[in-house]
């Protein structure tokens, strides 16, 4: 489960920005009373704002970090790029989070040359270290800090962690007897970003479910096509011969040394694979139609709610950008809401995304997202990216028209746009700015003052971060 995610000198973000899925009432480290962190969190995270906020970084920074500790190199170290200060300075990442209902807090510090801190505390009464690693651009190997309680090969994981590596990362590929299982906890994200390309990947994903365990995901494949009111009364997956012309471009890769190497099976079986939707005509009769005969709506929804159904199915977090591309107002409602049901979400499932889609804000007729759940990011005039809670703003009552409010510029985070330049030449016989002809400037929503909202201090959750990255200099404390 996700609790907070901390960024700061990562791309459009030079300062300190910090997502928090934690609710108000969570006052101590971990619940009290007998709570649970499912009641303690959010299910769901929104974040708006105006094209080239800072939005889509955000999760970018997230999948980053994911990657990173997946064993990927050389990725986390991206400076802010509108200042020369910060190229010296290092990315800093930390991020909250539970496994097996235990609360833990990840933090990185990666500058070009490698990663200087990396740092695991488990919460209780108090912050408990698992791990501290240290390492300096001179440095062969990191200086790892052991915990009291860390069991497993931590000096044969440490001997063969470079300064490329992330501890936590070797860890993971070594299977490390404690850090092993916990890295896995927070590898349990799903990311969703919409392209062709990514899009037809898990349209594929989808196919692989139907061909694997097709008595399973049959009856869910079916279920998705029919809930959105698609036309679709069914689909399935059907199997075609991959044309011989297409066969021998592929023979012709380097699969092997053996120039009459046969195509790998497993590749050879996706691309016989294909997707087949029913529809039912005017006349009562189902039609098939291919998978390339369907709307772009059609395909997003099939590709977006597959992978949903399974974070739900496993109790893992959905991040996406751009959730509402190609989609209806009204299917993008219809999914956020699945994460916040808790008969269809018993595991505690977590959705964080972007969108443009302000009917999400709407509280007619019923009141979808609640401030804590609805986030903002807009840029500083240093071209910073900022963010901030709707649950910042003072004046935010139950009940207030959320969307009406945002698109008034209340909240702040839309677009500044003045086409007086624009009108101006295109007002001109010559089409060139500068000419005597006098235009009306004119400007949509200028974003208003936050009433001190962006500038709140963050709950506890955040406040109380064990690690360096987070807190500069700080260390742990005993929270009450």
């Amino acid at each position: 489960m996700l609790l907070d995610f901390t960024v700061a000198n990562f791309r459009c973000y030079a300062e300190e920005v910090t997502l928090d899925l934690t609710r108000s009432s969570l006052k101590t480290l971990t619940p009290r009373g007998g709570a649970s962190w499912k009641e303690q969190t959010w299910r769901v995270a929104a974040i708006f704002g105006a094209n080239a906020s800072g939005k889509s970084t955000l999760l970018d920074a997230l999948d980053c970090l994911h990657h990173a500790v997946g064993g990927q190199r050389d990725i986390l170290h991206q400076p802010f790029s509108l200042d020369r200060d910060h190229a010296a300075q290092p990315s800093r990442f930390t991020v909250g989070f539970t496994h097996e209902n235990e609360r833990y807090s990840y933090s990185v510090e990666a500058h070009r040359w490698g990663i200087s801190c990396e740092e695991l505390w488990a919460a209780g009464q108090r912050w408990r270290k698992v791990f501290v690693r240290t390492q300096g651009p001179e440095d062969d190997k990191p200086t790892i800090e052991a915990g009291a309680t860390l069991k497993g090969a931590t000096t044969e994981v440490g001997r063969i962690t470079t300064p490329k590596d992330l501890f936590l990362a070797v860890a993971l590929k070594y299977e490390h007897a404690t850090l092993a299982p916990i890295t896995r906890s927070l590898r349990s994200m799903r990311f969703i970003h919409h392209s062709d390309r990514e899009r037809a990947s898990r349209l594929q994903w989808v196919m692989s479910r139907l061909a694997e365990d097709p008595d399973h995901w049959s009856g869910i494949a079916n279920s998705i096509a029919q809930a959105a009111d698609l036309g679709i009364v069914g689909l399935e997956l059907e199997e075609q011969e991959v044309p011989q012309e297409m066969l021998e471009l592929l023979r012709r890769l380097p699969w092997s040394e053996d120039e009459e190497a046969e195509v790998p099976a497993e590749v050879l079986k996706e691309l016989q694979r294909h997707l087949v939707l029913h529809h039912r005509g005017a006349d009562g009769e189902e039609y098939r139609l291919a998978i390339g005969q369907e709307s772009q709506g059609t395909l997003t929804w099939l590709a977006t709610v597959g992978p949903a159904i399974d974070a739900l199915r496993l109790g893992q977090i959905l991040c996406i950008d751009e959730l509402d591309a190609s989609l209806h107002p009204t299917l993008t409602a219809t999914l956020v809401d699945m994460f916040k049901d808790p008969d269809l979400n018993a595991r505690g499932a977590q959705i964080v995304f972007t969108t443009h889609d302000t009917a999400l804000l709407d509280n007619s007729p019923v009141q979808l997202l609640e401030a804590g759940e609805v986030w903002m990011s807009e840029k500083s005039l240093s071209g910073a990216s900022e963010l901030f809670s709707l649950a910042d703003f003072p004046s935010n009552r139950k009940g207030t028209n959320k969307q009406r409010r945002y698109l008034a510029g209340a909240f702040g985070a839309i677009p500044r746009v003045d086409t007086s330049t624009l009108r101006q030449y295109l007002s001109t016989p010559t089409g060139r700015c500068g000419s005597s002809s006098t235009t009306t400037a004119r400007t949509v929503a200028p974003s208003s003052p936050h009433a001190g909202g962006r500038a709140a201090s963050r709950r506890l959750s955040t406040a109380s971060s064990p690690c360096p990255a987070s807190r500069s200099g700080s260390t742990p404390t005993t929270t009450t």
